[in-house]
């Protein structure tokens, strides 16, 4: 057995007796394990009326177009900071050890698949819905994991082989540039002139990412289209995508071996960047994601004293960490969003409004009071803790106003509902952003600087489901009783009461610091 193959082995053995021996992670897979299952038996089901979903071209569309958001993010990151497979440990040991480059390469992009199946298990949790609207069988949704797997692993090589070709060749890069923003423009022009050539725009869309043109966008399409192929029964459609991501991986894999043998120092600067951000998130610090170019504008707060300090040194952060009116991971939320109630148009409001507030949890993580209270700042100045807590709420409050806007304007257009629901479905999406802000206060205050553990992570999801139970039951029993748009203000106003609580009982969580040194 090679040396390489031996530490890949002993690597998996060692996670996995790992996971038997500690009992956060051990509670936490089985957890995890019990979710799914109880998701899959929810899922299979019948709806209401006893019956089950088909495959359409809506189903295609929303996986062309998920694989696609996928795969462009993490391709774009090779413009810049590039995209590593390799971790420090690699980088102290392996490649300083006398092994060919070559099988360096193909042991990282074999650990990388790996990860990158593990993560594709997270879609299990939508079998739910996909099962009930589309009919997807386990069948289709191990496809789908597969395919989701594929799209992360190539974008990430795709990202790789850019960064290592252009590195130090500004010319290059601006080619390559024009080339993926060419062939993402082709794609959605073609898309957009289906839709108005349909009767209905919103088929068209659907049916042009779909048909035999809209599949050959890139890895996304190719993949995308043959899970598809695969859920509805059209396996003679597999085949050719599948071909045309196979040549692709080969060739990706060919430049990075042929072109540039010692690929190394491309590497080092993406591997870096990413073991940072581990290191960050082991210690409870959050890392800040600020363009490399900041537009420095004026100087100065501008306004504040004391604890209103904090609320303009917030806004100045934020106005010099993006160059639009909101950071690049809100507008991703906002699109995703708007893409989710597209194509469940048909359900009315509910349902966006509850995929919404799932994507809050992750969007209150990146707010200015997460990344303040990782530093002694706000610690130190001598204001009583809960005007300091205030005002470092208050930033944030535009953010989640122009949020809620923009997501929820929109599906105006488009949703099965009455626009009053909507518009109660907006104000709802607001009082859950702060309703999770709480729930982090008291994660905070229970557990000290967060830290990246199965528990606490676990206790994280525990807290924000039972603050967001009182709102959901009040809205249910309001609802027998209401129109739809008074039982979400129903929903709101507990959510605003419950929120007010959380932040009371932890109204003096800066007058110490808990640290991580």
């Amino acid at each position: 057995m090679s040396a390489l193959a031996y530490l890949t082995l002993t690597q998996f053995k060692n996670r996995v007796k790992g996971m038997f021996r500690s009992p956060a992670k051990l509670i936490y897979a089985i957890i995890v394990a019990a979710l799914l299952v109880l998701v899959i038996v929810a899922g299979n089901m019948p709806n209401e009326d006893g019956s089950v979903g088909t495959p359409d071209a809506t189903l295609g569309a929303i996986i062309v177009g998920y694989f696609a958001l996928m795969f462009l993010m993490t391709a774009n990151s090779g413009f810049s900071t590039g995209m590593s497979i390799f971790k420090m440990p690699d980088v102290n040991f392996l490649f300083v050890g006398p092994f060919k480059p070559v099988r360096i390469l193909f042991q990282g992009m074999f650990n990388q698949m790996a990860t990158a199946l593990i993560m594709a298990v997270v879609m299990l949790f939508q079998y739910g819905w996909m099962h009930g609207s589309y009919g997807v069988g386990l069948a289709g949704m191990a496809a789908l994991m597969v395919g989701y797997a594929l799209v992360v692993f190539t974008a990430q090589i795709t990202a790789m082989v850019i960064y290592a070709v252009s590195s130090g060749r500004p010319k290059v890069r601006k080619a390559l540039r024009a080339v993926y923003v060419a062939v993402c423009v082709i794609w959605v022009a073609y898309i957009g002139f289906r839709a108005l050539g349909a009767e209905n725009a919103l088929s068209g869309i659907c049916a042009a990412a779909v048909d035999p043109f809209g599949r050959l966008f890139p890895v996304a399409g190719w993949l995308g289209g043959a899970c598809y192929g695969v859920i509805a029964g059209d396996y003679s459609s597999v085949t050719l995508p599948l071909i045309l991501w196979a040549v692709y991986a080969v060739a990706l894999i060919v430049v990075m071996t042929r072109t540039d043998q010692d690929y190394y120092e491309d590497v080092l600067q993406s591997t870096e960047t990413s073991f940072n951000a581990q290191v960050a998130a082991r210690e409870g610090r959050v890392s800040e994601n600020a363009p490399k170019n900041i537009s420095l504008g004026r100087t100065g707060l501008g306004g504040g004293w004391g604890a209103s300090a904090f609320y303009y040194k917030h806004r100045i952060e934020n106005r010099r960490s993006r160059k639009w009116l909101l950071s690049g991971m809100e507008i991703i939320f906002v699109l995703v969003n708007i893409a989710f109630a597209f194509f469940m148009r048909d359900t009315g409001i509910v349902a966006p409004l509850a995929f919404a507030a799932y994507m809050m949890f992750f969007y209150v993580a990146t707010g200015r009071l997460v990344k303040e209270m990782t530093k002694p700042y706000v610690y130190l100045v001598p204001e009583p803790p809960t005007k300091k807590l205030l005002w470092c709420l208050r930033e944030s409050a535009a953010g989640y106003v122009t949020s809620a806007v923009l997501s929820f304007l929109p599906m105006a257009f488009f949703v099965n509902a009455p626009v009053p629901s909507i518009a109660a479905a907006a104000v709802a999406y607001f009082t859950y952003a702060y309703l999770f802000t709480a729930g982090n206060l008291v994660t905070e205050r229970v557990f000290g600087s967060m830290t990246v553990k199965a528990l606490i992570f676990l206790f994280y999801f525990v807290v924000l489901i039972l603050m967001a139970v009182p709102g959901v039951a009040a809205a249910i029993f309001a609802g027998k009783v209401m129109p739809e748009w008074c039982a979400l203000l129903v929903l709101s106003g507990v959510n605003v009461l419950v929120a007010l609580l959380g932040v009371f009982a932890c109204r003096n969580i800066l007058s110490s610091a808990e640290l991580n040194t």
